[in-house]
């Protein structure tokens, strides 16, 4: 018995080798044939396709590393031209307390002279220096720009036009060409 079924698993065994063998033909015989309708030319085609996909993923990631470097260049100087904005804002205040002192002091002694040229000196030195790094004041003659001046008083003067800038209650100024203080003026109205 044990015989019996040594040779059926034997015969069993053959068969499994026989059917893979066969089968291993067959996919061999297919690939051949897929290789022999493949003509070089065509091989060549996808070749070529397959480079130019590659060729145009690497210009696009080219290009979107190119966007991001200029996005980041220009979120850097908008932080920095912010951060100094911001501080010129801050220091309006104490030019407009220098400019009221310094016309407090006209009428002061000669004895004060001094301290009036020393003021003088630091007040010019504290405009020079804010100048030079993009504050400039806006100017309040003529005719009155809403961009520009913020009007505060209506009044009637034979001398003005219509809408011209009679007085001015505070200076407004532009920090890098934006205007971040309007002036407070008066205007004329007929």
């Amino acid at each position: 018995m044990i015989k019996e079924e040594e040779i059926k698993t034997e015969t069993a065994f053959e068969t499994d080798e026989a059917l893979l063998d066969e089968a291993e033909t067959v996919a061999d015989e297919a690939a051949a044939e897929e290789t022999a309708e493949t003509s070089p030319e065509e091989v060549l085609k996808e070749i070529v396709k397959e480079d130019e996909a590659v060729l145009n993923r690497l210009i696009r990631l080219q290009a979107d590393f190119e966007n991001f470097k200029k996005r980041s260049q220009k979120e850097k100087t908008e932080m920095y031209q912010f951060a100094s904005e911001n501080f010129a804002t801050k220091l309006l205040p104490v030019m407009d307390n220098l400019e009221r002192a310094e016309a407090a002091l006209t009428d002061a002694s000669e004895e004060a002279k001094g301290y009036i040229d020393g003021l003088e000196m630091v007040f010019k030195q504290l405009k020079d220096v804010l100048k030079e790094e993009g504050l400039e004041e806006i100017i309040c003659e003529g005719p009155f720009d809403p961009n520009l001046h913020h009007g505060v008083a209506v009044g009637e003067d034979e001398e003005k036009e219509d809408q011209e800038i009679m007085d001015v209650f505070q200076k407004g100024y532009k920090f890098k060409g934006k205007v971040i203080r309007p002036a407070m003026v008066k205007v004329c109205s007929k």
